[in-house]
């Protein structure tokens, strides 16, 4: 045992120093800090940087939340009608992070981020404290290791994990690893405007999961994946509801993220963006309710990495159940 833990200790200290590769056996770990911006701005106003393991000057975009909705709750949104500054406060070592609003009287949105080991454990909270319940909660929580595509050129981007074209996306599916697109199948009709020279670049694919609802059944968010909208949902399911890029160039580095319980899982070439997104019970007076997510940072192979997000859930409901 304390040979073990003197190998850990000595892998941490050398690939924090990059001199290195760790003792057999024992996974690679390297500091990671939060962030947001300093400016004041009307798009992106929930904006989380998480910075690089890897790379520590370069950093994904975590957009928690997208936009968070539901009946007598209103939108907690990505977009401001004026410049405001970040609602994140960031703790003094940048590994942790809360962002806190009231949609309306009574009722508390909570995010909260905090770094552990190569990963950041999320978790969204919505606290009623008024008279009338929380109901039909829906939220969108957006990744981004890159900025959008009209401004692809940010020198701090995590541009390895860019994917224009679903060439770096996966997800899994009855134990196997799926490439998004290339190894999914889709039989209808699709969005006008697409092609099959265009379809890699345009199309919004998204990813039921299993033993959740259709996201197409619900109303309010499944209209994107239908009619004249520019998203269509993939026949294969998640399994867990884990998307994950590989950094181009590297095929033992990820970037993923996951959360419990989740509602659907999709990517947008055209940002480019990847969603693993939660639901929420309803929220009756008095009551609390809550999703956790996370999102990875690994080195090694995809079964790995699903391990890891397993391991991750398992703990999760574990602790539920003890009540902690």
């Amino acid at each position: 045992m304390k040979r073990t833990r003197a190998a850990a200790v000595l892998c941490l200290v050398l690939c924090c120093l990059g001199m290195a590769a760790c003792p057999a056996g024992v996974p690679k770990t390297y500091p990671l800090r939060l962030g947001t911006f300093s400016d004041q701005r009307e798009h992106g106003v929930t904006d989380l940087f998480i910075y690089s393991p890897w790379s520590p000057g370069q950093y994904a975009q975590l957009t928690l939340p997208e936009h968070c909705w539901g009946v007598t709750l209103p939108n907690t949104s990505h977009d401001s009608k004026a410049p405001v500054s970040s609602p994140w406060r960031i703790s003094g070592d940048s590994t942790a992070a809360v962002f806190e609003k009231n949609p309306r009287d009574g009722v508390t949105f909570r995010a909260t981020a905090a770094c552990d080991s190569m990963a950041v454990k999320l978790r969204i909270e919505i606290e009623n404290q008024s008279a009338d319940a929380v109901k039909d909660i829906r939220a969108l929580v957006c990744l981004k290791p890159d900025n959008t595509i009209g401004n692809p050129g940010r020198g701090d981007c995590m541009r390895a994990f860019r994917d224009t074209s679903y060439a770096l996306t996966y997800f899994p599916s009855g134990g196997r690893q799926i490439q998004l697109h290339q190894d999914t199948h889709y039989s209808g009709e699709y969005p006008p405007g697409i092609t099959p020279e265009n379809i890699r670049t345009k199309i919004v694919w998204g990813i039921n999961v299993k033993g959740c609802p259709d996201i197409r059944s619900i109303e309010d968010v499944g209209w994107w994946y239908i009619g004249d909208h520019p998203g269509r949902v993939v026949e294969e399911q998640a399994d867990p509801a884990l998307i994950a890029i590989q950094a181009r160039g590297d095929s033992t580095r990820w970037l993923a993220t996951i959360w419990d319980p989740p509602r659907v899982l999709f990517a947008n070439p055209l940002n480019p963006c990847f969603h693993s997104d939660p639901s929420f019970a309803d929220c009756p007076p008095g009551g609390k309710t809550s999703a956790e997510g996370i999102v990875f940072f690994h080195d090694g192979t995809f079964a790995q990495l699903v391990e890891r997000a397993l391991a991750w859930k398992a703990a999760l409901h574990s602790a539920k159940e003890s009540g902690k």
